[in-house]
């Protein structure tokens, strides 16, 4: 990711699979799903939980996924999987944070 590139996050944290997606598609453009840090913060306010479960980990560039993070998140592309995502619903999310056009309100990434 250029560090120059605007993004776009939604005005309201989605729930549920919407949720589960923008978080996919969050992992992907930071490109913390490939292990590297990011301020994950920008995005969303509150991922505690992950924190607690030892899925994420806090670094001095902001945040990055741990192993168990990576087979976690990349678990949720399994069909079968509670918390299942379709590959075209993530690249769509990705798209919308790329380009702040898709469903629901977007704004710049501070």
């Amino acid at each position: 990711m250029e560090g120059s590139d605007q993004l776009y996050k939604l005005a309201k944290t989605p729930s549920g699979r919407v949720l589960w997606t923008y978080m996919a598609a969050i992992l992907e453009v930071t490109e913390m799903a490939q292990g590297k840090p990011f301020p994950l913060k920008r995005f969303l306010g509150n991922f505690q939980t992950h924190l607690d479960a030892g899925r994420v980990e806090r670094v001095p560039e902001g945040y990055k996924l741990t192993r168990i993070g990576q087979d976690y998140f990349q678990d949720r592309y399994r069909a079968g999987n509670p918390q299942f995502v379709e590959r075209a619903m993530v690249e769509q999310m990705v798209r919308s944070i790329r380009t702040g056009v898709g469903v629901g309100e977007w704004t710049p990434l501070a």
